[in-house]
């Protein structure tokens, strides 16, 4: 990866350059009213995923099928039409790896592309509709960030309920389909996978889980981590975990966001990764993967008065401080 200065905005992609719509729900929160919680539910708070089979959340399958998160794995079955007549071919196991999703059927392995209009069955409980079918609607490898990406839809059906998280029917073009990401901050429909990664979805926790498959969505903290060029096979599962908390300005490490997507950011991390465009900004805050080591100039003007406290706990002032000055420090952030 290069060292370049980068400049960041939580709602755009690496090469985009505008702010995008902070849509405020309801049902998370007031407008105009400033409300934290884990996950980043709220009014603007960065969530974690964005992934979602209508009304059930859908964030990690098990690949081997066992029941993982109230959501439990049937079958993959990749689609292949020949002069017009489609067959659907059950893989015999499935998983990903590093970042691309692989299939096997006997010594056939399939990847990349094969996987697109490629059929997923799950099962879900908890509520709602127990029986749920994702596809696979389009694959790329992106040149510009290095990443696999997929845009993952289900049927337009309305036991499945409104997406879970954007409280509304998103549309794939072209297609008829509905989207599994939300798109409220401009990241687009596409979702990045990791293989053997388990997040906990209430404080932000990162664990290596085998045969898991994380499907973590662009505009998403975990999905962004990857964008911003922090890949778990790469840096490791601990320091993944402090590059979320970094982009979701997790400041106590307890899973909530203290920003909102949009707000832009600088960065430089222990590997020379991401360097400081403007190194003379005020500091924002250290990371870590447990949260902020110290915190000097919150991210949001509406804490820059009040401060961060963590459940009574105030971080310190950075003041001088490097990213060599902690141990475990590993990404420097500036607010501009």
């Amino acid at each position: 990866m290069s060292r370049t200065p980068l400049f960041l905005a939580l709602a755009l992609s690496l090469s985009a350059a505008s702010a995008c719509d902070e849509a405020i729900d309801s049902e998370f929160g007031a407008e105009g009213e400033l409300e934290f919680r884990p996950g980043g539910f709220g009014t603007g708070g960065v969530l974690l995923n964005t992934n979602a089979l209508g009304d059930h959340p859908l964030h990690e399958l098990d690949r081997k099928g066992n029941l993982h998160e109230n959501v439990q794995l049937l079958g993959v079955y990749l689609k292949r039409v020949y002069k017009g007549q489609v067959t659907w071919l059950k893989l015999e196991e499935q998983w990903s790896e590093k970042g691309q999703l692989h299939g096997r059927i006997k010594d056939v392995i399939y990847k990349g592309a094969d996987f697109v209009g490629s059929r997923w069955e799950v099962a879900t409980y908890g509520g709602g509709i127990t029986k749920r079918t994702m596809y696979v609607h389009s694959y790329r490898f992106d040149d510009a960030d290095g990443n696999h990406k997929y845009v993952f839809g289900y049927p337009k059906d309305a036991t499945y309920g409104m997406h879970f998280y954007t409280k509304k029917y998103q549309y794939i073009q072209e297609s008829s389909l509905l989207a599994v990401c939300g798109n409220d901050n401009g990241e687009g429909l596409e979702a990045v996978v990791y293989e053997d990664l388990h997040v906990d979805m209430k404080d932000g926790y990162v664990d290596h889980q085998e045969g898991l498959i994380n499907i973590a969505c662009l505009d998403g903290g975990i999905g962004k981590a990857a964008l911003w060029g922090y890949r778990p096979w790469e840096i490791g599962y601990w320091e993944f975990m402090g590059a979320i908390r970094t982009i979701r300005a997790d400041y106590c490490g307890d899973g909530d966001s203290w920003t909102k997507s949009g707000t832009a950011i600088e960065l430089e991390d222990k590997w020379g990764f991401n360097l400081f465009a403007d190194p003379l900004l005020p500091t924002e805050a250290i990371f870590g993967p447990k949260g902020a080591h110290c915190v000097t100039r919150p991210r949001r003007p509406e804490f820059q008065l009040t401060g961060v406290s963590c459940d009574g706990w105030k971080p310190v002032d950075c003041k001088d401080a490097k990213l060599g000055d902690f141990q475990d420090g590993y990404y420097w952030t500036k607010a501009p």
